[in-house]
């Protein structure tokens, strides 16, 4: 099988809804209170992500499988972590809303897609790159782990209810 990733684009809107909400109702199936009580990608959201040209989707031959973010500007809750701190660097990139259909995640693509974005990253000129994700998400800590990124510490996302994340980083 052919996989690859590609810039998102607007007419991917609703197969990139498809893969959120999938990966809604696995994150709710498996306990894990990330992407509930509305907040975590939504509709406007991901028009915004499209719109700054952020958003990559994962191809499994012509079939969109997975949607993430390499976002460029600096994050709230990024400043101020805890129990570690964030290796030194000038700039950084970040990734966010990873999610791959629950019919795909058996199958390692995750960390592929994980390792396409982080070269996406590099070729951006980034070579610090960063990613969280809940406490109780291990299944996605695991993935991150295996992609090359360091646990850094504990961060807070302000904007979301049940903020807390344990907070990854990658030097190039």
């Amino acid at each position: 099988m052919l996989y690859y990733v590609r810039k998102a684009k607007e007419q991917d809107l609703a197969d990139i809804l498809t893969i959120i909400e999938n990966g809604r109702e696995t994150l709710n199936k498996a306990g894990i209170p990330q992407w509930r009580n509305n907040d975590g990608p939504n509709k406007e959201r991901l028009l915004n992500d499209l719109e700054l040209e952020e958003g990559y989707v994962l191809i499994e031959e012509s079939k969109i499988i997975g949607y993430g973010t390499i976002t460029k500007e600096e994050q709230t809750g990024y400043g101020k972590i805890t129990n570690g701190s964030w290796l030194p660097s000038d700039k950084y990139i970040s990734l966010h809303r990873i999610a791959i259909h629950s019919d795909i995640k058996e199958r390692g693509k995750g960390q592929f897609f994980l390792g396409c974005l982080i070269s996406l990253s590099v070729n951006l000129g980034y070579k610090d790159i960063r990613i969280d994700t809940h406490p109780v998400n291990t299944r996605m800590q695991k993935v991150i782990e295996k992609a090359g990124f360091k646990y850094q510490g504990d961060i807070i996302l302000p904007s979301v209810s049940d903020g807390e994340r344990k907070a990854y980083q990658v030097i190039i």
